[in-house]
């Protein structure tokens, strides 16, 4: 298995060599912070019987060492951090966590970034997750109209599996390339292509190796009216021999009428094959919807439709009523307040998550509300909601539902405390996993001498959906 650190070091020596510190003015810092924690859960192993209450208290001492420079910009940061817990004295320890970002403008059109995490909380304790992650992607402005991206994330992890509800370690790896044409205003095409694994430290049902080629086309005939199409190809292979490889091919066509500048209307048909060693898998899905303010990244898009399932096994032919939902937009209330929602529903021969069971349709969605309600009082508020529903090999579905808030208060400039409270509710109808609900209170305290070289990363999708629904 490679070592996270191998990653590390491959990622961090390739982006950082061509950085000469000898051109150019840098500005250079360095930051401490020290963070007390206190957390009360009281479910801790999130069960529906017997739960647990749990107290841990967590020391965390940071530094934080920040290059700034006309073309290139790197972030390091090393965060030993001592947990005590009041009920679970075998799981007290001192971790080692560490991370590098870094940005780098190779030429003027051609930009480089990689993200590096080592999470030193590797016990493999249940109820307790911990991943170490690296990434890097580079993207290029080839000519006016062409622009291509190559990308790669790498993930070791222990967390809690969907299927089983145990917490297992595993590795994913995921690569993918695109290149995207414009031409004319409005009118562009373009091709993907993507290649993942994901491999248990022991041998697991969800172990897979994909493949994903895809390509689209947008082209508009006139001011108002125009077409989109999309065809994709997947090829997903087990590790075990369950019979569970399959291949799909799907593809769709949308009709779009533009009836104001941010809002238009369409139809559209999706057709989609999947090829099992159980038998095939059809669905017809006619659909129509509207568009709001679509952008590349921001917008929603909201449509209705039937997905009539052709079944070639055991399996009656059925149909399903589905939202086809995707939707980011953070709204601006005022000076002092914003509000971000994101939604999106899929339907797929198998899950990432639970890559076994099959079939499934899910849906989430999400927001965060945030406001200043002083000069040095600010406020938030989040929620969210998934749905997993899984229709071949089991007749499953889940609900998780969760709310929360919190304040933070700076009475100083170098001083920020902050409390917040989250409520999680999980539903299943599945026989080898319980339902269970979560309540979850923390408060910390933070001493920050002086604010970092870099600020937060700006808010993106991804986010705000990794801190809603993982």
């Amino acid at each position: 298995m490679i070592t996270p650190h191998a990653y590390f070091l491959a990622i961090a020596t390739c982006l950082l060599l061509p950085i000469s510190f000898a051109q150019a003015r840098m500005v250079t810092q360095i930051v401490p912070t020290l963070t007390i924690t206190e957390e009360y859960q009281d479910n801790y192993f999130q069960t529906g019987s017997d739960t647990f209450e749990e107290w841990t208290t967590s020391y965390e001492l940071g530094f934080t060492l920040g290059f700034l420079k006309k073309r290139s910009k790197i972030y390091l940061a090393y965060n030993p951090e001592y947990t005590d817990y009041k009920n679970q004295n075998e799981r007290n320890s001192l971790d080692q966590n560490a991370s590098l970002s870094a940005a780098y403008q190779v030429t003027k059109h051609t930009s480089a970034k990689a993200d590096i995490s080592y999470d030193g909380h590797d016990g493999n304790n249940t109820g307790a997750s911990w991943e170490h992650s690296a990434s890097a992607s580079v993207d290029s402005q080839l000519t006016k109209t062409v622009k291509t991206s190559l990308a790669y994330d790498f993930s070791n992890s222990f967390d809690q599996q969907l299927r089983t509800g145990d917490y297992k370690e595993h590795q994913t790896h995921n690569a993918s390339t695109s290149i995207h044409k414009a031409f004319g205003p409005r009118n562009s095409m373009g091709a993907n292509f993507s290649y993942a694994t994901d491999n248990y430290k022991n041998s697991d049902a969800d172990e897979y190796e994909s493949y994903e080629p895809s390509a689209f086309l947008t082209y508009w005939f006139s001011r108002r009216d125009g077409v989109e199409t999309n065809i994709e190809y997947e090829s997903k292979e087990f590790d075990t021999d369950a019979g569970n490889d399959y291949e799909t091919v799907a593809g769709d066509i949308r009709y779009i009428r533009k009836f104001t500048r941010h809002f238009d209307g369409y139809v559209k048909y999706r057709h989609y094959m999947s090829d099992k060693e159980d038998g095939d898998h059809i669905i017809y899905h006619p659909s129509t919807g509207i568009d709001w303010d679509i952008t590349e990244d921001a917008g929603i898009s909201i449509g209705v439709g039937i997905l009539f399932h052709d079944w070639d096994n055991d399996k009656g032919d059925s149909t399903d009523p589905f939202l086809d939902l995707n939707a980011y937009k953070v709204f601006n209330l005022s000076p002092k307040g914003s509000l971000t929602i994101t939604g999106s529903s899929s339907y797929d021969a198998s899950d990432d998550e639970a890559a076994s069971l099959g079939y499934n349709i899910s849906y989430q969605a999400g927001f965060s509300l945030s406001y200043l309600l002083a000069r040095r009082l600010s406020s938030q508020l989040f929620g969210s909601y998934e749905l997993q529903q899984f229709k071949e090999t089991v007749d499953r579905r889940d609900d998780t539902y969760e709310i929360g808030g919190g304040l933070t208060w700076n009475p100083l400039k170098w001083l920020q405390v902050s409390a917040n409270a989250t409520h999680t509710n999980f539903k299943t109808d599945d026989a080898s996993r319980e339902d269970y609900k979560d309540n979850t209170i923390t408060i910390f305290v933070r001493f920050v001498p002086e604010r970092p070289i870099r600020p937060d990363k700006m808010p993106s999708r991804k986010s705000l959906e990794k801190e809603l629904f993982d």
